[in-house]
């Protein structure tokens, strides 16, 4: 029989010959994306219209993942405490941004100390967009993108416009409009949309950048006059109202308030492309576009990581360009 020792020294040489086996295991043994619940950070407060899309998306993407996708509100500085929270988290997929056109691109165009810009995330997929229009008092006197040029070109002072302040994506648009029409346009600041829509209701302003949902109701109604949707192509909730670029002078102005997901730089691939998926299960499903039309969203086609990427990029130099000569504190 073999000494004890013997026995050892074998045992010790098969665990060696079958190190190397276990430490080139192929990586389907090793554990899927994702073991346990996802947070997506989102920067606003719950109960808004970012907040609501976030909830819902979220409810969807952890069925097609398998885990719980838990939204977290993280406000404050306009979106950048959400994104840095992001941009700080390790990079493996269970910290992700519900990020939109405002906290992803404008803000750190606008804000010197948010640290980061739209090129420092993994882009994973944008999964919805909030058509934005261009509304009138209905005393003005113009019922059309149009009339509304004509008229600003007569006004020595220009049209006053109601924005939540100097970097908002209304004071953005305004600067849209007045160097595509080569006009001057008045920006009133506000403290939020709620007084701004309450000015133009009572003919204290002359206009005002809206996301559409909000005003839909009051255009109906007759208390306000729809000009143009700031889309690059005209949108279900309002098929007949023309894109504000289908009129000659404000060609190519488009602002739109776009969401998307992404994470932290550095992403493994193998958890890009898995997330990518179940947002593409998420963005095929019927019934989930038919709830997210219904509270005013256009829904968006799915596409590629690397095609959300190149949009950030083109987003963050528009938005750059306009920045120039601005306003911005």
């Amino acid at each position: 029989m073999p000494h004890p020792t013997t026995w050892s020294r074998r045992a010790l040489c098969a665990a060696l010959a079958l190190t190397p086996l276990v430490w080139h295991m192929p990586s389907s043994a090793q554990a899927a994306y994702p073991q346990r619940p996802v947070t997506l950070v989102v920067p606003n407060a719950a109960g808004g219209a970012a907040d609501n899309l976030a909830r819902s998306f979220a409810d969807e993407l952890g069925k097609h993942l398998g885990q719980s996708v838990v939204v977290e509100n993280l406000g404050g500085a306009s979106g950048a405490l959400a994104a840095q929270k992001v941009l700080r988290a390790q990079a493996d997929g269970y910290t992700l941004l519900f990020g939109t056109t405002s906290d992803m691109v404008v803000t750190p165009i606008a804000l010197k100390t948010a640290g980061y810009s739209a090129k420092d995330f993994s882009p994973i997929a944008k999964v919805g967009s909030t058509p934005m229009t261009l509304v009138a008092r209905n005393n003005l006197g113009a019922t059309t993108a149009a009339q509304m040029l004509a008229l600003a070109k007569q006004k020595s002072q220009g049209l006053s416009v109601g924005v939540t302040g100097n970097a908002s994506l209304q004071a953005f648009a305004t600067v849209a409009m007045e160097r595509a029409a080569k006009i001057d346009l008045l920006a009133v600041p506000y403290k939020g949309g709620a007084p701004i829509l309450n000015d133009l209701l009572a003919g204290q302003i002359d206009l005002a950048v809206v996301a559409l949902p909000g005003v839909l109701h009051h255009v109906k109604a007759g208390k306000l006059t729809w000009l143009g949707v700031l889309s690059d192509k005209r949108v279900p909730q309002a098929s007949d109202l023309p894109t504000l670029g289908e009129t000659p002078g404000f060609e190519g102005v488009v602002t739109e308030i776009w969401a998307g997901i992404a994470g932290p730089s550095g992403l493994p691939p193998a958890v890009v492309n898995r997330l990518s998926q179940a947002v593409k299960a998420v963005l095929t499903d019927a019934a989930y576009v038919e709830r997210r039309a219904k509270s005013g969203d256009t829904s968006v086609p799915f596409a590629p990581p690397a095609e959300f990427g190149r949009f950030l990029l083109a987003e963050d130099a528009r938005y750059r360009e306009l920045a120039t000569g601005m306003k911005l504190e």
